[in-house]
């Protein structure tokens, strides 16, 4: 199943990894191996949950053994459509990839752009490139506006994907636009983050650095978990 049955006793915290194929990416070692070093008695299990099933298993979900869960990326926006949303974070990045379960009510997180927050640092006083305008880069975006850039460039094969993203920067954040076709690259003075599927330089690519974002989401989120109690 991909944990150890033998390691979850009457009083372990149960947590897990929800996705169409949870079980088969054999990601919650990234999630308890930061349990153990922690020494708390909590859990990750993965979960194949089925698109059509996931609704569902929403519905039953704060009424399980299960204390949290992080959704696998083809939940993210599935997640958002679902379920009640009262988080400014959450509104603006339209997706969900964390579910806390706090006295019977869902508590949503987006812990991503945080993770990549991290990894990439602090951007105060530098230009910055977002290429793509997923819900990742949104997240991101979330945490980016208050680290005080230079400047925030957009870039995508189709300008107008990006207009929706610029609408959300403040007034007086300088702005700009670009388009960007495969193989183009960027100065390498700025901090050029890749949320797409072009091929471009980068310091972070969503889809390359993905292991490097998760193991840090599973950090983020295991420390919160085992605050819980």
């Amino acid at each position: 199943m991909g944990y150890r049955v033998d390691q979850i006793g009457a009083e372990t915290r149960l947590y897990s990894i929800i996705g169409v194929n949870a079980i088969e990416n054999k990601k919650e070692g990234f999630f308890n191996s930061y349990f153990q070093e922690m020494d708390v008695d909590c859990r990750v299990m993965p979960l194949n949950i089925r698109e059509d099933d996931f609704g569902f298993f929403l519905n039953g979900l704060k009424d399980s053994k299960i204390k949290g869960v992080y959704l696998e990326r083809e939940f993210w926006s599935k997640s958002y459509d679902l379920l009640p949303i009262d988080s400014e974070e959450i509104n603006f990045s339209k997706m969900v990839d964390t579910i806390d379960i706090v006295d019977g009510k869902y508590l949503l997180r987006a812990v991503i752009g945080e993770a990549i927050s991290h990894i990439v640092g602090e951007a105060e006083g530098k230009e910055v490139v977002i290429v793509g305008s997923s819900p990742v880069a949104r997240s991101y975006l979330y945490r980016l506006i208050n680290q005080n850039p230079a400047k925030i460039i957009f870039a995508d094969e189709v300008v107008e994907n990006m207009i929706e993203l610029m609408e959300l920067v403040p007034k007086g954040l300088e702005q700009d636009i670009v388009r960007v076709e495969r193989g183009d690259s960027f100065e390498e003075d700025k901090l050029i983050l890749n949320f797409s599927n072009i091929e471009t330089n980068s310091i972070l690519d969503i889809n390359r650095d993905f292991d490097k974002i998760l193991k840090v989401i599973a950090k983020i989120n295991t420390k919160r978990w085992s605050e819980h109690g």
